[in-house]
């Protein structure tokens, strides 16, 4: 199997320290890894014809930062969406896939869902870490293939609200508090799912602000089995 990561965007969330853990997850799991810091290749989808699973390492600063990061032109999207519409699978975790190319209403159509929030950091102005919760994700699923014989678990990081497709099969939770905004208080937001693009698998983890968060086992092992469920079935 040939999976592409395209890393890049702003350097403050170290795009290509994710992308050396998850190559070196992918190749323990039989990929063929490639690694582009340009969305260029996407211009040209005859020529990934062979690639089995993309997932977008690509980090966007926050608007109180000023430094520049790349965006997604309209033929990279195209060539994108004819990738996965044809059976390319794509997979990814958290603002590398979920807050990504915010200019691209089509590609958060394509992905299912996209990033809005992360209490207590909202406004959007606080320093690194002051937004880290204690939250609990809980499995819906238990008896899906994906997270089966994963237990819910609790962890310390940026709790991801989000606005998701109710076509996504969603295989985990995390339900909000009232402490930082009250009107959300018992909410229920996905954290991981699945999804169709004709014949396209699409997986995706809201969970991995931090490398470490990617390191908790729980996390590892939705998303190994995500990103291979996704990949094309030949």
């Amino acid at each position: 199997m040939k999976a592409v990561l395209f890393v890049g965007g702003w350097e403050g969330h170290a795009p290509m320290d994710f992308a050396d853990w998850y190559r070196d997850l992918l190749q323990e799991n039989g990929f063929e890894v490639v690694i582009h810091d340009t969305l260029e290749p996407l211009e040209y989808p005859e020529e990934m014809a062979d690639v089995d699973l993309i997932t977008p390492i690509w980090s966007s600063a926050r608007s109180g930062h000023k430094e520049e990061f790349g965006n997604m032109t309209k033929p990279q999207e195209d060539g994108l969406l004819k990738l996965i519409g044809d059976g390319c699978g794509l997979a990814g975790w958290h603002g590398h896939m979920g807050d990504a190319f915010r200019d691209r209403p089509t590609y958060h159509f394509l992905i299912g869902g996209q990033f809005v929030a992360h209490p207590p950091g909202w406004p959007d102005n606080l320093q690194p870490k002051e937004d880290y919760i204690d939250y609990d994700v809980t499995i819906c699923q238990p008896d899906h293939p994906l997270v089966k014989g994963i237990r819910s678990f609790r962890i310390t990081s940026e709790q991801y609200y989000m606005l998701t497709d109710p076509s996504n099969n969603v295989l985990a939770t995390t339900t909000f508090s009232g402490d930082h905004l009250w009107w959300i208080e018992g909410t229920v937001i996905p954290v991981t799912w699945t999804r169709r693009w004709d014949k396209g698998r699409v997986f995706y983890c809201s969970i991995g602000h931090e490398l470490d968060d990617l390191k908790v086992p729980e996390v590892t092992e939705m998303i190994r089995r995500g990103a291979i469920w996704a990949a094309r079935k030949t």
